[in-house]
């Protein structure tokens, strides 16, 4: 099993879709695959699940992902170990994000001093969410697991990140999606260094515990335009950048001292991962019929022109995924 999150501190970068198409695509290929919603907007949710699963799992008797972890936030004990959603048909489970896992934000903010001291309760708490989805996992011979977070360096995306084993960042060719990567390398480094000395001075531990050594495995350029199978102008100026960006503020933080030994950069061309081109109005419709662009119908509303789209889509992300069974 591998645990992927695709990651940037600036929101609206597409990472949700992408997340959600990529998975689909691998199930498709025979794999097995499990999305869990660590974001509290809860957008994957609603990409996979109608109001009425949502309401259910948020429910005294629901299996959310914060339902696994309501025990530590109301001090009460352990994770449970909650079984997810599986989509109707599909090799394709998810465990339903919730409003109230920030909640669960708090408890990791202190369980990160714990942690720091070599204290097996930092651990246990900072290893929560990844304790269920491994449980799970070897349960169901799940393939890959595709984490949603929200767009910032909080507890919880900090516990997430530590815990998978690739992590791609999305970008959006602008100046503010660039601005967001700037961070991204340095706050990592900071995590994984702490982290690995905390190890260090804790005892064994007898359960999941999260290795921290995640592997940063590309960018993934979304959302621009072509004209004559061309970038248009403004997007290509912003996306000539990116690959300066990710060596100076991606790689260079993550690759100095003693980060070396953990070898954390994927070996890529400038280190972009994939292309994934703006589909427009074919995303909503997506998001209406609860399907990947590349599965949507007549009955979902496509018609005329859309539905070469959808064909090219279908050819993308088949092309896409070969690439990331290979890479991963």
């Amino acid at each position: 099993m591998k645990s992927i999150v695709f990651f940037n501190n600036k929101g609206g970068v597409g990472k949700t879709t992408f997340a959600y198409h990529i998975g689909f695509a691998l199930e498709q290929m025979g794999k097995r695959v499990l999305f869990v919603d660590a974001d509290p907007q809860c957008n994957l949710s609603s990409h996979l699940c109608d109001d009425e699963i949502i309401s259910k799992e948020w429910g005294i008797n629901g299996n959310s992902i914060y339902k696994a972890v309501e025990p530590i936030v109301l001090g009460s004990g352990d994770i449970n170990f909650v079984e997810p959603y599986r989509v109707p048909g599909r090799n394709i489970w998810v465990f339903v994000g919730d409003l109230l896992l920030s909640d669960f934000e708090m408890e990791l903010t202190s369980a990160w001093t714990q942690l720091l001291a070599g204290m097996e309760r930092g651990f246990r708490i900072t290893s929560a969410i990844y304790r269920v989805i491994m449980n799970f996992c070897r349960k169901q011979n799940i393939d890959y697991v595709f984490i949603d977070i929200g767009p910032n360096m909080g507890a919880l995306n900090r516990a997430i990140l530590l815990g998978c084993d690739n992590y791609f960042i999305p970008v959006v060719p602008d100046m503010f999606s660039l601005r967001g990567m700037q961070n991204i390398g340095r706050a990592f480094a900071s995590w994984i260094i702490n982290f690995q000395n905390s190890l260090i001075r804790a005892k064994i531990m007898e359960f999941d515990c999260i290795m921290g050594v995640p592997k940063f495995s590309g960018y993934v350029l979304q959302q621009f335009n072509k004209y004559r199978k061309k970038e248009t102008k403004a997007f290509k100026n912003w996306s000539n950048q990116i690959p300066q960006i990710i060596n100076e503020y991606i790689v260079g933080p993550l690759t100095e001292n003693e980060l070396e030994k953990y070898d954390l950069v994927q070996d890529l061309d400038d280190y972009k991962f994939a292309e994934f081109k703006n589909y427009n109005s074919l995303i909503p419709l997506a998001q209406d019929a609860q399907k990947p662009i590349f599965e949507l119908t007549s009955k979902d509303g496509v018609i005329g022109g859309h539905i070469s789209y959808v064909r090219d889509c279908k050819k993308e992300f088949e092309d896409i995924s070969h690439r990331f069974i290979e890479l991963i």
